[in-house]
């Protein structure tokens, strides 16, 4: 969405309004910085200006930025474990946030308006408009070589002085930039015990460095993006890593791969796999030892859920068996809903229903022809039996 500017309006409004020379001139160089990076992006001068143009109480953003409130709904989902490579995984469950309806109406106005109008590294697929987890697979499709890796907690691991940057490096002011990571991100669970995560008149006083971080959290419109751009310096380390090793490197949010087509060696492989983790500590981030890979010529090449053995990415054998034995159990006559949810042990009905969709939906990103049929099997279940 574009976002003009004019100068000369601006002064003749602002001049209608008694503002001072002074304040005119600080806000044409605020936009002009903002104008600069890129000429789609909306010029913001305070955090009011950023209410009005999300449409929001100036009120209630001062609150959320302050960490006066905490207006989200958390819940936990249950996380895919890592099969045979340890018995209990240190954690089960992964934390959503889903902000309440004013937030995400500021948080979305963000993502849409300023986000987005900024291009990403190359090799980040992940929440790109024009790129998509295809795009990510068929950079490495007959590769001999597959290194595969993974972040752990990874939006957990980018705080708010990470987006603070991210804004900054847009052009915007200091302190609505500022405002903008605390809109964009939230108190880990662990501070709000901490007297000084509650900002009492007394704590505000305190240095800022004493004070908890809030990170981004997952369920947040402006998170995934936000995430591609703060790790920008790390696509940019890891694709110099990559590039002079001769291999192929791309991230599609926390999962990293790096392919080589030519010869290499399991040695060769583990020095890559070393030097990624001290990139990614140098980023802040921590990798999850328990899914790194590296998958030698003659095995199957499995990343991201497809196959990317030859040819074009695909879906694997195993994907459409299982969703195909939902959608046959789903719709036989002795079977039906009820009795396949309390046999795959489902919670419930309406969550085994988005569970099968997301499947489908999955399908559809690889191979529409064959979604296309899964999706006309799906309409004809009778979800009420």
């Amino acid at each position: 969405m574009k976002h003009p500017w004019d100068s000369q309006a601006f002064t003749v409004g602002a001049k209608d309004k008694d503002r001072s020379e002074e304040t005119i001139a600080a806000s044409i160089a605020a936009a002009t910085a903002v104008k600069r990076h890129h000429p789609d992006l909306p010029v913001i001068l305070t955090l009011n200006h950023l209410a009005h143009l999300s449409d929001v109480s100036p009120d209630f953003l001062q609150e959320v930025a302050h960490r006066k409130i905490d207006p989200y709904r958390v819940f936990r989902v249950k996380k895919r474990g890592v099969a045979n490579k340890v018995p209990s995984p240190p954690r089960r469950y992964r934390t959503i946030c889903v902000p309440e309806l004013r937030l995400m109406r500021v948080q979305r106005w963000i993502a849409q308006n300023i986000l987005q109008a900024m291009p990403s590294h190359p090799a980040s697929f992940a929440f790109i408009r024009e790129r998509d987890l295809v795009g990510a697979a068929e950079r490495h499709v007959g590769a001999k070589w597959l290194v595969k890796m993974d972040v752990r907690h990874f939006f957990e691991s980018i705080y708010e002085d990470s987006a603070y940057r991210v804004f900054r490096g847009f052009g915007y002011g200091a302190l609505i930039s500022f405002q903008m990571a605390r809109i964009c991100t939230r108190l880990p669970i662990y501070s709000r015990k901490d007297p000084r995560a509650r900002l009492g008149r007394r704590e505000e006083n305190l240095p800022y460095r004493t004070h908890p971080k809030g990170h981004l959290p997952q369920g947040a419109p402006t998170s995934p993006m936000l995430a591609n751009f703060a790790s920008e310096a790390l696509d940019k380390r890891l694709s110099n890593l990559a590039l002079t090793a001769n291999w192929t490197y791309t991230r599609y949010a926390d999962d990293l791969a790096f392919s080589r087509p030519g010869d290499s060696t399991r040695a060769e492989a583990m020095h890559l796999v070393k030097r990624v983790e001290t990139a990614l500590k140098l980023s802040g981030l921590v990798v999850h030892r328990q899914k790194t890979s590296i998958v030698p010529p003659g095995a199957r090449k499995i990343l991201l859920g497809v196959s990317v053995d030859t040819g074009n990415p695909r879906l694997t054998k195993a994907f459409r068996n299982n969703i195909e034995t939902h959608l046959y159990a789903l719709n036989h006559d002795a079977i039906g809903p009820e009795r396949h949810r309390v046999k795959r042990g489902f919670a419930s009905t309406i969550g085994m229903r988005r569970h099968v969709l997301g499947l489908i939906a999955f399908a559809h990103q690889v191979d529409e022809g064959y979604a296309a049929r899964l999706y006309a099997e799906a309409n004809m279940v009778d979800w009420g039996r």
